[in-house]
């Protein structure tokens, strides 16, 4: 094997073989990818089809991310096998495979209901979102009745809620346009989200931390995990209202927060609810 391959192996598909999961190359690498692809793909598409991002766009594509995190969950239960070959199905079944699945079903829909919106007169956004939560609701009973941890899937849901509430009346009390932006709000739900459950799954689980940096958080101050998630969340939407001027590319910045928080803490929520860690 010569170095290229080895380099390959090592820090590619090594983590998925061994369920490792990430490290500082290729977490770094799959990052320069969605982002790349993120913005320089979809956004100027959507953007020369004339759809308009807006809080009730980013509630439809929420749906898709729910579809994507439960669809994820059918590996942990060892329902669907994993790979490391982008040329076999099983590669699609974890990251980084599923979210290039995910991510490029949510763009063909939205293509499509698009069209379909201009040709019923039905607002995008209720086809788009009623797409997504039919993709979704298969996947979502199956973890549901495969529930082994209820309380805790519960717990992180609540405690979440819980988080979120404190975090509108604390930007409501310090920036009031930083709350009356639903969006802001859900972006940083999102993390809080992600925080919350990898805290449960790691501090009252017993279940591994895959990212280097956040296992290096939670090994000294896990509670602090959390709340850094949730002020990093702050401070990225408050720079964006402030230095993005173009209110489309605003929106679309935002949803790519909400996805990043949203996408891992559902699934990690749901695996705490079926029971199975890696």
């Amino acid at each position: 094997m010569g170095f290229v391959e080895e380099f390959v192996f090592q820090n590619y598909c090594r983590p998925i073989l061994d369920y490792s999961g990430y490290n500082f190359i290729n977490t770094l690498t799959y990052g320069a990818i969605l982002l790349a692809v993120a913005f320089f793909v979809f956004l100027p598409v959507l953007r020369k089809l004339g759809i308009k991002f807006d809080y009730r766009f980013a509630l439809a594509v929420l749906a898709f991310v729910l579809f994507g995190s439960t669809f994820r969950i059918l590996e942990d239960l060892k329902v669907l096998p994993r790979s490391c070959s982008p040329l076999e199905f099983s590669f699609y079944t974890i990251s980084p495979g599923v979210y290039i699945l995910i991510g490029l079903i949510t763009f063909a829909v939205v293509l499509a209901t698009h069209w379909l919106s201009k040709k019923s007169g039905i607002a995008h956004y209720k086809i788009l979102g009623t797409s997504g939560l039919i993709f979704a609701a298969p996947f979502v009973y199956f973890s549901i009745i495969n529930f082994k941890n209820p309380l805790f899937f519960f717990l992180i849901i609540a405690l979440t809620l819980i988080l979120a509430i404190i975090a509108f009346f604390a930007a409501r009390h310090f920036k009031k346009e930083f709350a009356a932006d639903n969006l802001n709000l859900i972006a940083v739900a999102g993390q809080a989200l992600d925080g919350t459950a990898t805290f449960v799954a790691t501090q009252l689980l017993s279940c591994g931390e895959q990212h280097p940096v956040s296992n290096a958080i939670l090994g000294f101050f896990p509670i602090g995990f959390i709340l850094i998630k949730i002020a990093l969340a702050f401070l990225i939407v408050y720079y964006i209202d402030k230095e993005v001027m173009d209110a489309n590319t605003r929106v679309f910045l935002k949803i790519v927060i909400m996805v990043l928080g949203f996408a891992p803490g559902l699934r990690d929520t749901f695996t705490v609810g079926v029971g199975t860690c890696n």
